[in-house]
């Protein structure tokens, strides 16, 4: 456990899923809460239900400008203290072949998970101990099993954690210099919202029509029965806290069930594991 522990915390896309359990986590340890969203409408509903160590930060992690003014609001609230942690969760989760989804859908899973990162790392370091070198922060990029393994269907999703876990990496070594920790959590099988936000059923209808129809539909039925069959967020929110407590640190938790299925696609050779999908999910006749 950390000697000295600051206990003040930043949580994106706090407004469902993980990112709420995360606020009524810490909530629960004594920390105050600062946590975005991006509908001002919510503030005083969030206001209410998460009581005053809970601050409402309205900004989208893509624009700068929005993220900038509540810098301000948290400098000013932490008066000369620093930021104690930084969690980047805000993400969305399309799903769809790289031969018909959108560049703009694609774009907007980057934005949001990579440059989303890049943008509140940057703007909140000052306060992270860059600027007031007291007791050094910690920055948690939330990624997932898509971080480490191509899924088909998952190309933008899976993209932009491949890169957010590149972005941690990189960041990671350069704040040594500061002794600002960069910890990259990677959930698997966790029940959240976030599936049911893709409207995978709609999705599905949308590509039926194609060489990928059948595939694609077997391809969402698993999604869902893994996110229906998936632990508790509360658990993964329990066990990210005690990791932020922690003095040193891995760099990569991954969490979540580590069946069989995990294990193969970790250890087997890519082309065996390209057969097997292929198979599975229809892409091999």
């Amino acid at each position: 456990m950390e000697k000295q522990l600051n206990k003040s915390i930043l949580i994106t896309g706090c407004s469902t899923g993980i990112g709420q359990a995360l606020v009524l986590e810490y909530l629960k340890q004594g920390f105050l809460v600062f946590g975005s969203i991006r509908d001002k409408k919510m503030e005083p509903l969030l206001k209410k239900k998460y009581g005053k160590n809970f601050i409402p930060l309205v900004f989208d992690v893509t624009d700068y400008s929005q993220i900038s003014r509540a810098y301000k609001k948290v400098k000013l609230t932490l008066k000369g203290t620093n930021l104690g942690i930084l969690i980047n969760n805000a993400g969305i989760a399309q799903l769809g072949p790289v031969e018909h989804i959108s560049s703009e859908e694609f774009d907007l899973h980057l934005r949001t998970m990579v440059l989303g990162a890049f943008n509140c790392v940057q703007i909140f370091l000052p306060l992270l101990g860059t600027e007031n070198r007291l007791i050094p922060g910690k920055v948690i990029n939330i990624s997932s099993g898509g971080g480490s393994i191509g899924q088909p269907f998952m190309a933008s999703y899976c993209s932009s954690k491949h890169a957010l876990e590149g972005f941690s990496e990189s960041l990671r070594r350069e704040l040594l210099i500061y002794g600002i920790k960069v910890i990259i959590i990677a959930p698997r099988a966790f029940k959240t919202e976030i599936w049911e936000k893709s409207n995978v059923d709609k999705r599905a209808s949308e590509f039926r029509k194609t060489v990928y129809g059948q595939a694609f539909s077997k391809f969402t039925d698993f999604i869902k029965e893994a996110s229906k069959e998936g632990q508790d967020v509360k658990v993964l929110a329990q066990k990210i806290y005690k990791i932020s407590t922690l003095t040193k640190p891995k760099v990569k938790y991954s969490m979540g069930p580590s069946g069989l299925q995990f294990f193969l696609i970790r250890t087997l050779p890519k082309k065996l594991i390209d057969r097997i999908l292929g198979k599975y999910f229809l892409l091999i006749r």
